[in-house]
């Protein structure tokens, strides 16, 4: 198995790879079965999609993500008024 492709195997575990309310309130609302599932990997792919949904409009809205190995980076670069 690739790493980090393992299931989790309780909700505890799974708790730790929480980042955001949204996804807090997500994993809460699982069967804790169902919770447990999930890879970290899958978790990340979930939350990703949390953060995306809230995006305002901007003159330059630049997102490059990437990984090497088990590293995985994420750049942003935005400009434009806020609103």
């Amino acid at each position: 198995m690739a790493r980090g492709s393992e299931n989790l195997g309780s909700a505890g575990k799974v708790l730790e790879y929480v980042r955001s309310a949204d996804m807090a309130r997500f994993v809460a609302r699982l069967r804790p079965e169902l919770a447990e599932s999930f890879s970290p990997e899958q978790l990340a792919a979930v939350e990703l999609h949390f953060a995306m949904r809230n995006r305002t409009n901007h003159a330059i809205d630049w997102r490059k993500r990437w990984g090497v190995g088990g590293w995985r980076a994420y750049l942003v670069v935005l400009a434009g008024r806020e609103n």
